[in-house]
């Protein structure tokens, strides 16, 4: 009983987030370019393909020079968390997953979100 009313609340929680998408991507953008403005933030994955389950992870890519530990854990006290995984890279690492993935660029106004 327990274990299935933990079930429905984990799922009401990523429906939530998933109907919430651009709200989670702007926190995302803003706190990573409040700790690196030269920094980037794109979205991949099933997300990005159109092709996610509500149990899918939230796959984002942040390029920039700041250790990895400092970016998560702002972003962690920013409330987020699962279902985003979180990669952290550097410039030379950004284009091996360029040419793997379809990247979504995030910026702060939604009009400005380039595909790549």
């Amino acid at each position: 009983m327990l274990s299935e009313k933990l079930l429905v609340s984990e799922s009401k929680r990523r429906a939530h987030i998933f109907n919430n998408l651009d709200k989670y991507l702007r926190i995302i953008v803003d706190t990573v370019k409040m700790l690196d403005k030269d920094a980037e933030v794109y979205l991949f994955g099933s997300v990005a393909d159109g092709r996610y389950l509500l149990s899918s992870d939230i796959d984002i890519l942040l390029v920039t020079e700041m250790p990895p530990g400092k970016v998560i854990a702002e972003l962690w006290k920013s409330g987020i968390t699962d279902p985003f995984e979180i990669h952290v890279i550097t410039k030379n690492a950004y284009e091996l997953y360029r040419r793997r993935a379809k990247l979504i660029r995030l910026t702060s106004s939604p009009q400005e979100t380039q595909h790549s």
